[in-house]
């Protein structure tokens, strides 16, 4: 499945669901389909979406989290996985988009494509509900299972590299007007304190 499709089907699912993307694909996917405003876009800091999220599900325990990850971040930053079974956040939702390159710099290949087994790694970890959906059709129909179940979960969305898409397109905001813009969506959605009058 193409990775539009995918991010697609996971935006009409989304809820009240806050979203941390991860740089590159994912999140360039993500703000094409929503241009949302209470979700994190993780430019510039490669591997750590996942452990952002993971922070964000612990300090607001009643609020859904997901993070919509993607294959190279995910591995530059591994060791996530344990941290993320070893915490058991039940609000958690953990996304990854596997197109097997790195897409955004000239779709490198991915170390090991085709070998690896993201969703068996997650559950060695200690992440029991994982699993790997390669077509729209079997994503569609297991949403609604992977929405109502409790966390820590991990999917691995199998999809399609972009032979048209090989540079980071240009963002349409920056980034501490992102950084402000999440953090009052927050403030506005969870009737949370994000920023003091200083505006930190």
């Amino acid at each position: 499945m193409r990775a539009a499709d995918a991010v697609r089907a996971l935006a009409a699912r989304r809820g009240e669901a806050i979203v941390v993307c991860a740089l590159g694909m994912a999140a360039n996917e993500w703000w094409a389909a929503t241009e949302s405003e209470d979700s994190f876009y993780m430019h510039g800091a490669m591997g750590f979406a996942a452990s952002f999220a993971l922070g964000l599900a612990l300090a607001l325990p009643k609020a859904p989290v997901w993070v919509l990850n993607a294959d190279g971040s995910l591995c530059m930053n591994l060791g996530c996985l344990l941290t993320e079974a070893g915490q058991a956040a039940a609000n958690l939702k953990h996304f990854v988009l596997d197109n097997r390159v790195y897409q955004t710099v000239g779709a490198v290949p991915m170390v090991n494509r085709g070998a690896a087994d993201y969703a068996g790694i997650a559950r060695a970890a200690g992440i029991p509900r994982a699993r790997a959906i390669t077509d729209a059709a079997a994503l569609e129909a297991a949403l609604p299972g992977i929405v109502a179940e409790p966390g820590p979960s991990f999917t691995v969305l199998r999809v399609e590299p972009e032979t048209g898409f090989l540079r980071t397109p240009p963002m349409t905001y920056e980034g501490p007007e992102m950084k402000y813009r999440f953090g009052r969506a927050l403030e506005r959605k969870l009737g949370i304190t994000v920023f003091g009058p200083q505006g930190y």
